[in-house]
């Protein structure tokens, strides 16, 4: 493994009131979706997976950490990333809970695309097969998730397609991350990716 791979994920967090969005509404619902389906959860041995996020007018807006058994999501489960820097592998948050290391790869694809207004990043076994079969962009087998070369990997891909997509994650079994001008879209490419279509 690198030494770009080992360097751990840091959050800096300043607690804080529920960041505010005019699309939070909208976001959480497709959250509670994505979790009635069964893409967004918590594993047997207790660990979270996938989260959300939408661009902000200073940052963008992300699940927060640790929030993966929570079925239906209140304000005080999301937060508000700030700055981040990929060399370091830190991200800067407020809000009443802190960003995860999910959040880099979220920071990534932002950078990468200007037209990019959410960011969901699922597990689902099956459909993480199918993206593999199908040739759907994926990352660098070496790129762990949560690491800088993951981001970087992410970012790649994204700046080849900026106006929309679906990238498996392959250095993280089963993940998959897609990004969207805005949730209606984003909507979209799930019910095609469901249906069997991939979106490139």
């Amino acid at each position: 493994m690198s030494e770009e791979e080992c360097v751990k994920f840091r959050c800096v967090h300043e607690p804080g009131p529920a960041p505010e969005h005019p699309e939070w509404a909208a976001l959480n619902e497709l959250r509670s979706d994505l979790v009635r389906a069964g893409l967004v959860g918590v594993l047997e041995n207790g660990v979270g997976y996938g989260n959300l996020s939408l661009r902000a007018e200073h940052g963008f807006v992300v699940t927060a950490t640790a929030t993966g058994h929570i079925p239906v999501l209140g304000p005080d489960g999301y937060c508000l990333v700030t700055i981040y820097d990929i060399d370091t592998n830190t991200v800067w948050s407020s809000g009443p809970a802190q960003a995860g290391s999910e959040s880099m790869t979220h920071a990534a694809v932002y950078e990468a695309s200007s037209v990019t207004g959410c960011v969901i990043h699922l597990h689902h076994a099956e459909l993480y097969a199918q993206l593999l079969e199908g040739k759907a962009p994926a990352t660098s087998p070496e790129a762990a998730f949560g690491t800088p070369a993951m981001a970087r990997s992410v970012a790649e891909l994204v700046r080849r397609h900026p106006a929309d997509g679906v990238i498996a994650m392959t250095g993280h079994p089963d993940g998959f991350i897609m990004y969207a001008p805005d949730i209606g879209h984003m909507r979209d490419l799930l019910y095609m990716l469901s249906q069997g279509y991939i979106p490139c």
